[in-house]
């Protein structure tokens, strides 16, 4: 197998540009996309649910939007800056190396991407929420391989699975799962 050197300085100048032009479009998408409308029910109700935790299907859709957007828009522009072992958040102790840089780590990033444009191209909907979920259900069987591999992974996956069930559980709730 033939060895890549490893990226550049320039390389990463040049994500660093990527990233921050993906950042403003997606800042900008987000702020066109946003109303502020009045809540339909009446304000007693949208006080009880709030006490008992209730999101509306709007706020849950935005929620797992951004939560799939900004985990999509860093690994289309560089994993390995991002999540690799000298990244700015690292998920990972061992090189991604060409193929997992080039390839899964951006393909992933473009999948997850595409689920979070969802809510803004659509809007919310039940259906939305119902495919976070179960996108959300099907990614934790290798979060939870990444726990056991302590050799390749950093322990940043036993918080990151956590806050992924807390996902789970409102976009399942608001898809109607339950």
């Amino acid at each position: 197998a033939e060895a890549h050197p490893p990226p550049s300085l320039a390389t990463y100048s040049y994500s660093v540009l990527m990233l921050k032009i993906l950042v403003v479009i997606s800042s900008l998408a987000a702020a066109s996309a946003l109303q502020v409308d009045r809540p339909a029910v009446k304000p007693s109700l949208q006080k009880t649910l709030t006490l008992r935790g209730g999101l509306t299907l709007e706020q849950t859709s935005l929620i797992g939007a951004l939560y799939n957007g900004g985990f999509g828009v860093t690994l289309m522009a560089n994993p390995d800056l991002f999540f690799g072992p000298s990244g700015f958040l690292p998920y990972f102790s061992t090189a991604l190396g060409p193929v997992a840089q080039t390839f899964f780590g951006k393909a992933f990033g473009a999948m997850l991407t595409g689920i979070a444009a969802m809510h803004f191209l659509d809007g919310p909907s039940q259906s939305l929420c119902k495919q976070m979920a179960i996108t959300a259900a099907l990614i934790l069987y290798p979060m939870v391989l990444c726990v056991m591999d302590t050799a390749n992974f950093t322990a940043i996956w036993k918080p990151q699975i956590v806050a992924h069930l807390g996902i789970l559980f409102i976009t399942a709730k608001a898809g109607g799962f339950f």
